[in-house]
């Protein structure tokens, strides 16, 4: 009796995870055909999510610590990228990372028809974790319709993983990915010209190389540019541990300024702009200057007011000189000194990663 009990119990929970995988089987077969927009927004996230299992190093953005027997290691190889490389190398090219979005983004809906974007990313002699994480992310959790392809412009790199085995590595890839290679070190604003210039989305979204997008991560910057086609949508950067790899969520209360040596600087939201949103956090946040490591542009916009001026040769000062063009481009002719449009903003509903301390992108900010 007991027997026939125990085969029962046995059969019957068989027969249940049965129709639990046919389930989702037909659940997300459906869902790559299906119009609803929030099911086909979601997919990707959800794949990303059930294809890691959240126990691994790093996993869930939570910090690597390296054992003391491998300590001096560790000091080396930092000297290679400026940030923990053993750790990152320990960490999963698509690891799972916290949704720390605000609630009321988390539930937004958008509309079917937003714009869709080329994904332009520089690097020089970066470190083959960051790079390809980097490229994951942002396949891992862009709805595959929104994502037209992925530029990596290789700004010279001397690095022999970077030529042969990357370009076999990324023919792997479910998205278009392309590698074009500068014949010589030309810097970060001319590499991204080039990439610009190949790009075939309506949307350009600049990156860093060592990026990770979070969840929901691309709609709001596109549906921004929808609203507004000359708007210029930077996210809300988090931080990760050039230490540890460990994500840690930024604040949504902080925009871009500057001070009077042009050195670009974070200063808190101003109570005027706290009041134009009526203390909606999910609306976007209007401000004067952007970083300039992460933004989407229409791509027609971008050729119109000029693109990145060609003759920079050094890192940073181009993301102040692209903030006053975007917004001098809109200053009403009889009050100077007033942003129409929204043009200088940012959005809060978007959230990522880069090392340095490694940035993290998630809320959108209009510049």
């Amino acid at each position: 009796m007991r027997r026939f009990v125990y085969c029962k119990v046995v059969l019957t929970t068989s027969l249940v995870w049965v129709l639990v995988d046919v389930f989702l089987l037909l659940y997300f077969s459906e869902c790559n055909k299906c119009d609803d927009r929030k099911d086909r927004s979601l997919l990707p996230a959800l794949r990303a999510v059930i294809s890691r299992s959240h126990e691994g190093p790093g996993e869930m953005g939570k910090a690597v610590n390296i054992p003391k027997d491998d300590q001096e290691k560790m000091k080396e190889l930092f000297k290679i990228n400026q940030f923990n490389l053993m750790a990152s190398d320990m960490i999963a090219l698509n690891r799972s990372l916290p949704d720390v979005r605000l609630d009321g983004c988390k539930t937004k809906v958008y509309s079917d028809d937003l714009p869709n974007t080329s994904i332009v990313i520089v690097f020089h002699n970066e470190a083959w974790s960051t790079l390809l994480r980097t490229v994951h992310s942002v396949i891992n959790r862009s709805p595959r319709h929104l994502l037209v392809e992925v530029v990596l412009v290789d700004d010279a790199s001397e690095r022999e993983f970077l030529k042969k085995k990357l370009e076999n590595y990324v023919r792997t890839l479910e998205v278009p990915v392309r590698i074009l290679r500068m014949e010589q070190r030309s810097g970060l604003i001319r590499a991204r010209l080039r990439g610009a210039a190949a790009t075939t989305g309506q949307v350009i979204t600049f990156l860093d190389a060592h990026c990770e997008c979070t969840v929901g991560w691309l709609e709001p910057l596109l549906a921004r540019i929808r609203e507004d086609r000359t708007a210029v949508v930077c996210p809300i950067i988090d931080v990760i541990s050039d230490e540890t790899f460990e994500y840690m969520a930024g604040s949504d209360m902080t925009y871009g300024g500057f001070n009077w040596k042009l050195n670009f600087r974070w200063y808190p939201v101003p109570q005027r702009e706290m009041d134009r949103r009526k203390g909606d956090r999910t609306l976007p946040v209007r401000t004067p200057t952007m970083a300039g490591g992460l933004f989407s542009i229409d791509k027609t916009y971008f050729e119109e007011i000029g693109s990145y001026d060609p003759g920079m040769d050094i890192w940073g000062g181009e993301n102040l000189e692209m903030s006053f063009r975007w917004c001098l481009t809109y200053l009403h002719p009889g009050f100077p000194g007033t942003f129409l449009h929204g043009v200088c903003m940012f959005s809060l509903c978007m959230r990522g990663f880069s090392p340095g301390t490694l940035a993290s992108s998630h809320s959108p900010k209009i510049c």
